[in-house]
């Protein structure tokens, strides 16, 4: 059993709560303690309208124990709750951290840094589920966003709402169980496959050099020297 889960929500938290509800159902036993929306409550005192990222990062921040037990929470957040969950990882020990449809863009703005540059640093074993239709990252995500070595994503066939069928959570859930467990053996989490025809045909250089006998694989590039190199990529939906 793990210690406490901290659930984030996203910034529509007091009409959306069907993820929360599908994960918390499936997982909770996990963990010693689930603390989600019920008790973290981002709302302002005086106003009541819904906190901004660096405040919902201090409250948790505030939250999370600095005794013993400290570094053994994970953190599980959907949309905006997931930009906290990692920005709170990259500042404290947690075990882990679990993400669903991470916000890496707003579909209206223009690019903004501080939501996904720090998930090329991160050090928390961490897991984004995105789905392919959403409009704030799809599987486009890898080629156009840094991760660290840290970061495991999985893609699942639905839009920035999340919203999946009983089956389908229960798939989840059980990709989720897998990922903590490589976490407690402290060992590589399987992730999407790797997009070999989109690698070699963006870098022709390195399928030349593959030709060559240097490289197994793109993949196998990549890991080597490609990510280092900043190298665009791309995962293959489930």
């Amino acid at each position: 059993m793990f210690g406490s889960a901290y659930f984030l929500a996203g910034d529509s938290f007091l009409t959306r709560t069907a993820v929360e509800d599908a994960v918390r159902l499936r997982l909770a036993p996990l963990f010693s303690d689930w603390i989600g929306r019920r008790e973290i409550d981002v709302r302002s005192e005086e106003s009541h309208s819904r906190l901004n990222v660096s405040e919902r990062v201090a409250l948790l921040e505030k939250l999370l124990p600095r005794n013993e037990e400290a570094g053994q929470e994970v953190l599980i957040g959907r949309s905006s709750g997931g930009r906290v969950a990692t920005l709170v990882a990259m500042r404290r020990p947690v075990k882990a951290v679990i993400c669903f449809a991470y916000p890496f863009r707003h579909p209206s703005r223009v690019l903004e840094p501080l939501r996904f540059s720090h998930l090329a640093h991160i050090t928390v074993p961490t897991l984004i589920f995105q789905g392919t239709r959403d409009a704030y990252g799809a599987v486009d995500i890898t080629e156009n966003y840094a991760f660290s070595p840290a970061v495991t994503v999985r893609f699942v066939n639905t839009d920035h709402d999340f919203v999946l069928p009983p089956s389908e959570w229960d798939a989840v859930a059980q990709k989720v169980v897998t990922f903590l467990g490589t976490v407690q053996r402290r060992l590589p989490a399987e992730g999407a496959r790797f997009d070999e025809a989109f690698y070699l045909g963006t870098h022709p250089d390195v399928a030349a050099a593959i030709a060559a006998g240097e490289y197994v694989s793109g993949d196998h590039h990549f890991k080597v020297k490609g990510r280092r190199q900043g190298r665009r990529f791309r995962l293959l939906a489930d």
